[in-house]
């Protein structure tokens, strides 16, 4: 008859199960990092509404020479860009719409040297603004400006700030916007959009309700004034407040062009 093998002692299984749990230990640490790793490369960076409009969300994040930040804007309705205004190089970014804007995308930025890189939006520079923070052990020096060169001024956006009160009365929507001396030569088109059932209509979607549009011979703020046209005029009337969108395009002599949108409370 075969013989049968003896179970194994009590001691010799304890051994075996101590030499496990560390193999176990291991696995589970393992997995811990590849979740903590996964979720960090999920964070991006995106617009978000606040009681001040428009914010970075989040405004700050920190990234490794040679490593990538991540941005995206997955809104329709409002446009949003990158703009660069600090830091030892441009960014290499691919699929963010740097200097311009855009609805609906998404794309990430590289960056090669250690240091601090600030950003704005392109659209609303004065309250969306964040900060990468690219660590290494070693910050390099920034290069020297040739002999009898003077350094290079950095491109601003076409849109440097937008006054435009939330609320107003009457049937004119009044503000103005502050351009750089990159949109002289270019032109501002300004325009007053409402929703068709808040003007008595059916169907959803907006419709423009007023507009104005005239070149831009210089820089500095300029101020525009924009009357409801009739139908609108009478549906603020007839329901004594009425709610619109203000669409600021400022098109320079060549480039893209810079979007900026508000939206604003008419009373009667």
């Amino acid at each position: 008859m075969p013989r049968r093998m003896a179970p194994p002692r009590r001691g010799e299984a304890r051994r075996r199960h101590g030499r496990l749990l560390p193999l176990l230990a291991l696995v589970l640490l393992g997995a811990l990092q590849l979740t903590a790793v996964s979720s960090a490369d999920e964070a991006v960076i995106e617009p978000a509404e606040t009681a001040d409009w428009f914010a970075w969300k989040p405004s700050a994040a920190t990234a490794a020479p040679g490593g990538t930040v991540a941005f995206r804007n997955p809104g329709n309705l409002v446009p949003h860009g990158v703009h660069w205004t600090g830091g030892p190089e441009k960014p290499s970014c691919s699929g963010v719409p740097v200097d311009s804007s855009g609805t609906a995308w998404s794309g990430a930025c590289a960056f090669a040297q250690a240091g601090t890189y600030t950003f704005v939006c392109t659209v609303h520079p004065e309250e969306m603004k964040g900060t990468i923070t690219v660590a290494s052990g070693e910050t390099p020096a920034p290069a020297p400006a040739a002999p009898g060169q003077p350094p290079a001024l950095s491109e601003g956006p076409l849109v440097e700030a937008v006054r435009l009160a939330k609320s107003q009365r009457g049937r004119t929507v009044h503000g103005s916007i502050a351009v750089s001396s990159a949109a002289i030569g270019g032109r501002l088109h300004v325009e007053l959009r409402a929703s068709r059932t808040a003007l008595g209509g059916h169907g959803k979607g907006m419709t423009r309700v007023g507009a104005i549009s005239r070149s831009l011979a210089g820089a500095g703020r300029q101020a525009f004034a924009v009357h409801l046209r009739p139908p609108a005029h009478r549906a603020l009337r007839r329901r004594g407040r009425l709610s619109l969108i203000v669409k600021a395009i400022v098109s320079p002599a060549s480039g893209t062009a810079a979007t900026v949108t508000r939206r604003v409370k008419l009373n009667e």
